[in-house]
């Protein structure tokens, strides 16, 4: 995405500001003609505290982007602005999401900071907490905040719950909207992908006026934004029969070869679309003998587990969602500020956003589907090979005798699972503030808000009724009925594997007999199935969730004028109370309470029950700014600051959290600062009142033959699979998960769940020559030590956790095999409060504001704007136990957690021209760890770099109208080999074209 950050106030410009603190005549002279309306003012209040200060500077670090550089960039998405930001690089945006294992949070925008988790980045607007976009979450769909309105966006690391409360373990995002707006402003947007897909239509418009003499305002904006889907056909690099897998390879042994190959057409070995069928164990490598349409099965070269290149299997490929869903977004936005009385004011927030997205996801399945011989669409070869010598309806099979056939079977041709999603935010602030004397202000404010996201789900399969459709025969006049029409006491086997059906609760779903409406149906070979049979088995499944949000705040700020006061000047406080209530309400289908009732999965969704929470939790919290030198040699100030806050959780009990702050002016030059802090979070609704919920997930066995030896700690690793498997330390490991199917697994929360703690440090500088206008370079670090923390981690993380690390652990407690096959059946996903997380690294930041007429170059050839924003990333670190050294996971280095990354923009206005040039940059991350040196072409151990470049060029055509133009990833930047969205987005080379009009 293109971020041109020469319109960053990073942390570093912001510091030239500072310097208003020192001197005006040094702020007129120091800070770029940009900025400097902005810095005139006699005090704000900054992110991260509520004192208000004579400068922007505070004792955190906070980068801002402007809503200049949002409109500059082009920017319709903020979140994929705001990814670019290294501090923010691994949030989630539209693509992320657009997968089945995360179907409940398509089309969620959600910022991650420092990459502790969404959950632990508080979001704000206008200081102020927004309410949560999922049921029990605390995270803000960013797709809910205008754009439009947009002033700037404060980005702050660590130090945040003594001022905000809990969540902010990681830091705060606040959007500041624009306050008193007067006059029209309206822009309409277009882009396109040059290779077709995820298009977009935006429209903006924002109307504000002054009324009474400038006593009242009222700012009105409707926003409207509307994103296409990105299909998996749409590109190559995910397209069936051109996406890459990796695989093992076959012909590993043979000089030169590695263990691991990228290879196309990889396939399932024992489910196709059409049926893979079973008559008897066959010699094919899983045992089909033929497809549905009565031809025989053809393998292809078997790679391992559960795949093969090429043969008859069904596609990897096909598998896949898409690469991005449809996402639409309306918005209506509302502010107001009156002047009640001098010095005392009104003011109020309403807002209605509605988002609507639709995603596709994967079909139906069967792994084990029994058919009984006589069934009437059965081709005469599968009904001959079932009934000849060893088949398993030839009675004198043995144990292999079932009277029937077995079926795989992937059911694209019922349609792809289809969830339309609807969200719709409410929110609304009303407050007071003002200043009741030049040393003593106050606001009190009152904020609601409310989500409420409606899911239907289609192409939801009725399973008993899809197991009776496909139990079909002949009646005495030929004619094909479902069996269950002529005997209601005949109960379908199902899905020998699947646990899809209980017998017991036969006729559930439709009452067996005659006029039952049954319609047979015909699975044998893809597109068999008729409508009518299809309509009948199918259906749709309703689910919804509300979040609410209630929060009272108030507090008062000042100074005790020279009543109190210190060498540099009269100490500072705020101090205030709050009052949040948090609820959350998730009603699942009627289908998936049924199925929760009878303990089988009524319909393919499976099971589910309502989930209800709330908690609410009372505050008390104040803030000191003690200036203890000023104007002295070598200190041009020195101020240290600190804050606290008391909470009263109903669901947590009682937390404290802090923070210690110093701020140091050397001169006018040079700026000093750093935090100690310790943050909060809670935990949230979820966390604690998720009742147990029906999963699944597709699993990589750790202890399979190809990967027993690989993993975090291989050595670890070997030595807990051997002892599951039952080998010794020589015995050869032939075990093969050949399992192709999803386990089925549970989710819940964890009534036990503690607060977490988090313990932050940052110290910094910012550099701002005065013999060199115009320049500001600030290098900041930070340490954040995360304690306790919740964390619901995912199936595969959990199966190769309990391997992974030494055992006894608390992960294998989760997971379930069986015990004559040691396949993997079952797995527990539940909150834990474990060990740490710790994570640490650098920020720096210049910025350049270059004037040739400074330099007494007298022809008029614009000026030059230069801003590089760098990160350098020393620690991501798990730890499950502090005390063994086996247990830290080290994550910098790996997918999504660069080591480095870089931005440097280049923005040049000359007239009425301006041409912005972004790049973006982070450096290779692993692909794999703890392999073999021989187990991939080297080439391919690590993701490429991410490396791309935007540029954007506007034009002013008259004082109220611009247009502009732009591309992102100029040179059209791809996927790593055998990725679909790492480390570059899949859109590819993307145009957009716009107009801007202002009044």
């Amino acid at each position: 995405m293109f971020s041109p950050k020469n319109m960053l106030l990073t942390s570093s410009a912001l510091a030239v500001a500072a310097s208003v603190a020192f001197s005006g005549q040094a702020m007129a002279q120091d800070v770029p003609a940009d900025i400097q309306e902005a810095v005139t003012v006699d005090e704000i209040v900054v992110t991260g505290s509520r004192i208000k200060r004579p400068q922007f500077q505070g004792t955190n670090p906070v980068a801002s982007v402007t809503s200049e550089a949002l409109v500059g960039a082009g920017v319709t998405n903020v979140t994929d602005f705001l990814t670019d930001s290294p501090a923010l690089v691994g949030s989630t945006t539209l693509q992320d999401n657009s997968n089945g294992a995360n179907r409940g949070s398509v089309g969620l925008n959600l910022l991650d900071l420092r990459n502790l988790g969404t959950q632990r980045t508080l979001v704000l607007v206008n200081g102020r907490r927004h309410v949560a976009s999922q049921a029990g979450s605390t995270s803000v769909d960013i797709n809910s905040i205008p754009v439009a309105l947009i002033e700037r966006v404060d980005v702050m690391t660590g130090g945040a719950s003594a001022i905000y409360g809990a969540d902010g373990v990681s830091g705060v995002v606040n959007f500041v909207l624009k306050k008193d707006f007067e006059g029209l402003d309206a822009r309409a947007q277009y882009g396109a992908s040059e290779h077709g897909g995820g298009e977009n239509a935006f429209v903006s418009i924002l109307a504000g006026k002054n009324f009474l003499d400038g006593r009242v305002n009222f700012t009105l904006g409707l926003e409207h934004s509307q994103t296409q889907a990105l299909e998996s056909e749409q590109r190559s690099f995910s397209r069936v029969g051109e996406a890459e897998s990796v695989v093992v390879n076959p012909n590993y042994g043979e000089p030169g070869e590695y263990r691991r190959i990228f290879a196309k057409n990889v396939r399932y070995i024992d489910t196709s679309a059409g049926g893979s069928v079973f008559t008897r164990w066959g010699d094919t490598t899983s045992g089909v003998t033929f497809n549905g349409d009565g031809t025989p099965f053809q393998d292809g070269i078997y790679t391992s587990g559960a795949s093969m290149i090429g043969g008859d299997g069904t596609p990897v490929a096909r598998f896949n969602t898409n690469l991005m869903p449809e996402l639409e977004r309306s918005a209506i936005n509302a502010t107001f500020n009156v002047e009640l009385a001098p010095n005392h004011y009104a003011f109020g927030e309403a807002k209605y956003v509605n988002t609507q997205t639709q995603f596709f996801g994967q079909p139906s399945w069967d792994y084990g589907l029994f058919i009984p011989i006589d069934n009437a669409f059965m081709p005469e070869s599968i009904r001959n090979d079932a009934l000849a010598a060893g088949g398993f309806a030839n009675a004198g099979s043995g144990d292999d005798y079932m009277g029937g056939v077995l079926m795989a079977r992937d059911n694209f041709d019922f349609g792809r699972v289809m969830r339309d999603i609807e969200r719709e935010t409410f929110r609304g602030v009303f407050g007071v503030r003002g200043d009741i004397n030049p040393h003593l202000s106050y606001e009190a404010s009152l904020n609601y808000g409310k989500t409420i996201e409606n899911n239907v789900e289609r192409n939801n399969r009725i399973n008993e009724r899809y197991f009776a459709a496909i139990d079909a025969v002949r009646d005495a006049n030929g004619n094909i009925v479902c069996r269950s029409d002529l005997d209601p006491t005949a109960v379908p086997v199902g899905d020998l594997f699947g646990g899809l059906f209980d017998g017991n609760t036969w006729g559930t779903t439709f009452t067996p007999g005659a006029n039952s409406g049954c319609v047979p149906m015909n699975v044998f070979g893809e597109g068999s199935p008729s409508k009518e049979a299809l309509a009948w088995i199918m259906s749709e499944n309703a689910s919804k969730d509300v979040v609410e949000q209630f929060v009272f705040n108030a507090f008062v700020s000042g100074d005790f004028g020279s009543f109190l006061e210190l060498p540099g000047g009269p100490i500072s406080y705020s101090a205030g109370v709050e009052y949040r209530k948090e609820k959350a309400r998730a009603y699942v289908g009627q289908d998936q309470l049924i199925a929760s009732q009878l303990g089988y999965n009524v319909t393919f969704l499976g099971q589910g029950s309502n989930m209800a929470g709330e908690f609410d939790v009372k505050e008390a919290f104040g803030e000191i700014s003690l200036p203890l030198l000023a104007d002295k040699p070598f200190i041009k100030e020195l101020t240290l600051d600190g804050a606290y806050r008391w909470s009263d959780y109903s669901s947590a009990g009682k937390t404290e959290s802090y923070k210690v702050g110093l701020m140091w002016a050397i001169d006018d030059n040079l700026f000093l600062r750093g935090t100690g802090a310790r943050s909060v979070r809670a935990p949230s609704i979820s966390d604690l009142f998720l009742p147990l919920t029906q999963t699944y997930a597709t699993l990589s066995d750790p202890c399979d033959l190809n990967n027993f030896q690989n993993g975090d700690n291989p050595a670890v690793r070997e030595a807990n699979c051997r002892a599951m498997l039952g080998l010794g330390a020589n015995d050869e490991n032939t075990f093969v998960n050949t399992n192709s199917s999803s386990v089925e697994g549970v989710v819940g929360g964890n009534s036990s769940l503690e607060p977490e703690e988090a313990d932050t440090f940052t110290a910094g500088f910012v550099f701002t020559p005065t013999f060199l206008r115009g320049f500001s370079l600030a290098l900041d670090y930070y340490d954040i030590k995360l304690s306790n923390a919740i964390q619901f981690f995912s199936a595969q993380n959990i199966t190769n956790k309990c391997y992974d690390l030494p055992q006894p652990n608390q992960f294998c407690d989760l997971i379930g095999r069986n015990p004559n096959t040691n396949l993997l059946e079952s797995f527990e996903q539940f909150g834990v409060n474990v060990a740490e997380y710790r994570t640490s690294g650098w920020d720096l930041s210049i910025d350049y504001l270059l004037d040739p007429a400074r330099f007494g170059y007298e022809k008029d050839i614009g000026t030059f704007r230069f801003s590089l924003s760098g990160n350098k990333l020393d620690k991501l670190q798990f730890i499950e136990d502090p005390a063994d050294p086996l247990t830290v996971e080290e994550d910098v280095g790996t997918a999504r957690v660069p080591e480095y990354q870089a931005q440097f923009d280049v923005n040049w206005k000359w007239q009425d021209v301006s041409v912005t040039y972004g790049y973006n940059w982070f450096d290779e991350t692993r692909r794999y760890e703890g392999v073999q040196d021989d187990y991939i072409d080297p080439r391919y151990f690590n993701h490429d770099a991410r490396s791309t470049h935007d540029l954007q060029v506007r034009y002013q055509l008259r004082d109220s109208v611009s247009v502009y133009g732009g591309v992102n990833n100029l040179t059209d930047e791809q996927p790593s080999r055998g990725t679909i969205d790492y480390p570059v987005s899949p859109l590819g080379r993307y145009f957009y074209m716009g107009v801007n009009l202002s009044l």
